[in-house]
């Protein structure tokens, strides 16, 4: 049996019997000892789930859309039709769990070995534990069920252990003080009954900073102990290491759960380690700002993360400091940022980090393709004043060019300055591995921003983009949801799932991109997600919305398993003026004239001084004349043919440069022959 099974079935029983008892309550009353259910939570527990309206928490959570959709999910087995059981259980007793409704009711999580997790699971009784008689009541009905009771003391308690030869569990259960506690794993309810008279986590200064801060209400309450969570985690993933300094440098959150059929929203506190060094902690003394690249980032924009802070040089400094607490870190860093100073000639923190204001976002846009499981990053950083970026920029470029040759002269498009960093490794010194992924990066000027990318089709789209007004800030889905969000923040991550899912096929290996495929429906419903952490009194607040919808048929359409049509195949053989860009200033591979007026009269691709590729021809007016393509200087493919007006008049298909509906040789009338046809 699963443990989400098993949790559904706790969770059931409890309510009955906790109901039962109530009535009992109502005809005897007896003082009895009453403890707090957190403190039985062993130290090692990775989360902690608690609410004090279990009843009307589950009706909420399982009357959702969200839910209904999700728990089709195979992987959940028969959770979905046991959950639909339990709600039809509840219905049918409304009195009875309308009484138990109204108490507290916690589960935590586990590691019990390097494969394995299991849950605890604490109910407060409230005033019916005075009853001897509920206590062996309820022991009484596990033994009528064909269970094999035994029983053994532990740290003044009784441990009743009920063994079902049915399917070879074991269920452990104990009363102590007004709380019954219930596990599958006898290790987990051992170190719970152990530390009753001394609890570590309820104890804990840091814990109880959070807990004091986490909302009472809705949902339920959620507790991640931080130290805990690599060990989970390794559970399920091999390699950690770039994930033991992130966790290790907090110690706890606590969030308040509220939900609204297609949104739940997390909201609560987060605690810092002082005494570990990371990027997290500069970050979180460093204040915080508004994040405005989405008024420059395009709208296909399926992933953000901005960083903020009271400016640049706050955090710059905060890092250091935090650095210096780690030895091997801060040599590591010492000695990158010598090479760089070195090779340059400049000084780090004057010439290139002076210029950088309150923000800096890294992005990754929806694509259509995956080509060789690459996905591109933007970065876009808002500067300390535009003219001061150009100035030190400018200077870089200048001293990169007298020791390297250049691979990329500056060039203008659509009115933007495009440049070209050669300097390897710059930004995962600055920010770690997530922006290492931008080496030696393409980069322009937009607004108050230096934008740099990767890919230099990437960084025209964003141009191309910002021009036609198709900003992530023009979004009305990406407003509505950020409005649930602090206006300034010190790390807000955002995720749109649905044009997101594609590059999924560029990060995970292929068993894992196959079957995230297959089961994309319970992948894309999630809409979009965000995160959120702004420094409050040395603390984060913290807040994550998940928002479901559920996905049509269009959302459940995969750009990369869809077939392209003629149409679109042939669209992609012309000439965008982003294509046109590359060609003309990376590969140097297009022919192009002009009329007396200025406009284009023709723009050719070229190999080895002959025509091969698109052809695009236009009008003195500057309307699309004839588009098509060559391949080895002979038409091929589909040619079209437009009038002044830019209208579709007609079209003819060629092979190795003959008519396809022709036997003879391609000899057109005039009004077919292309400028190179005849000669230029």
């Amino acid at each position: 049996m699963s443990k989400v099974k098993k949790s559904i079935l706790i969770v059931a029983g409890v309510a009955l019997l906790g109901g039962i008892g109530y009535f009992s309550y109502n005809m005897w009353f007896k003082k009895v000892e009453n403890i707090a259910a957190l403190s039985l939570v062993p130290d090692d527990a990775v989360f902690i789930v608690e609410t004090d309206e279990p009843v009307q928490a589950w009706k909420t959570f399982s009357s959702s859309d969200m839910w209904n959709h999700v728990k089709r999910f195979k992987p959940l087995g028969d959770v979905g039709k046991m959950a639909d059981a339990l709600s039809k259980t509840i219905a049918d007793n409304e009195t009875i769990f309308s009484a138990f409704g109204s108490r507290s009711v916690l589960i935590s999580a586990h590691v019990v070995s390097e494969t394995d997790y299991d849950f605890m699971y604490v109910c407060d009784m409230q005033k019916t534990a005075r009853f001897s008689m509920v206590q062996s009541g309820i022991v009484s009905l596990m033994k009528g069920n064909d269970y094999k009771h035994s029983e053994e003391n532990i740290a003044e308690s009784t441990l009743h252990t009920f063994y079902n030869p049915a399917d070879r569990s074991t269920l452990f259960m104990s009363f102590v003080a007004n709380q019954l506690v219930i596990s599958y794993n006898k290790s987990i309810i051992q170190k719970c009954l152990a530390q009753r008279s001394k609890p570590v986590i309820a104890k804990d200064p840091m814990f109880l900073k959070v807990a004091e801060k986490t909302g009472a209400g809705g949902l339920c309450r959620i507790y991640l102990n931080h130290k805990m969570v690599p060990r989970y985690l390794d559970v399920y993933m091999d390699d950690l290491a770039g994930m033991q300094g992130l966790f290790g440098s907090m110690h706890y959150t606590g969030v308040a759960a509220e939900m609204d059929n297609n949104l739940i929203q997390f909201q609560g506190m987060t605690n810092l380690n002082d005494s570990m060094s990371s990027h997290l902690r500069a970050i979180a003394l460093s204040g915080k700002s508004t994040t405005g690249a989405q008024n420059v980032l395009s709208d296909r924009a399926a992933f953000m993360m901005g960083f903020g802070f009271d400016n640049f040089k706050t955090f710059y400094a905060n890092l250091t400091d935090v650095m210096k607490q780690n030895e091997a870190e801060w040599n590591d860093f010492q000695k990158n940022k010598g090479m760089v100073e070195r090779l340059l000639g400049f000084s780090m923190e004057e010439d290139l980090l002076g210029w950088i204001g309150d923000e800096v976002t890294v992005a990754q846009y929806k694509q259509e393709r995956v080509i060789g499981g690459k996905v591109h990053t933007v970065i876009a950083m808002k500067a300390d004043g535009i003219n001061k970026a150009k100035e030190k920029l400018g200077e870089i470029e200048k001293r990169i060019r007298r020791r390297t040759p250049l691979k990329f002269e500056t060039a203008e498009y659509k009115k933007h300055e495009i440049h070209y960093l050669e300097i390897k490794g710059l930004f995962k010194l600055l920010f770690g591995k997530l922006f290492g992924k931008v080496e030696k990066p393409y980069y322009t000027y937009i607004d108050d921003y230096v934008v740099f990318c990767d890919d230099i089709n990437t960084l025209l789209t964003t141009i191309d983009d910002f021009e036609n007004g198709k900003t992530l800030s023009k979004n009305e889905q990406f407003n509505n949801f950020a409005s649930n969000y602090h206006k300034q923040n010190s790390l807000f991550v955002y995720l749109n799932m649905p044009a997101y899912f594609l590059n999924l096929k560029g990060i995970l290996g292929w068993d894992s991109w196959m079957s995230s495929y297959n089961n994309r429906e319970f992948i894309v419903c999630f809409n979009q997600m965000g995160f959120q952490f702004t420094e409050e009194n040395g603390m984060l607040d913290t807040r994550l919305l998940v928002e479901f919808k559920k996905p049509t048929s269009e959302t459940m359409e995969i750009a990369e398993a869809k077939p392209l049509s003629r149409e679109e195949l042939e669209e992609l053989d012309s000439l965008s003026d982003a294509d046109i860009f590359i060609l003309e200033n990376l590969t140097k591979s297009v022919k192009k004239e002009l009329y007396d007026n200025g406009k284009v009269k023709f723009l050719a691709e070229m190999k080895d001084e002959q025509l091969h590729g698109s052809y695009q021809e236009f009008w003195e007016n500057g309307n699309i004349k004839v588009r098509g393509k060559y391949k080895d200087g002979r038409k091929t493919g589909v040619w079209k043919f437009y009038n002044e007006d830019g209208e579709f008049d007609r079209k003819k298909r060629f092979k190795r440069g003959r008519d396809k509906d022709s036997d003879e040789k391609e000899t057109e009338p005039a009004s077919e022959q292309t400028t190179e046809d005849l000669g230029g």
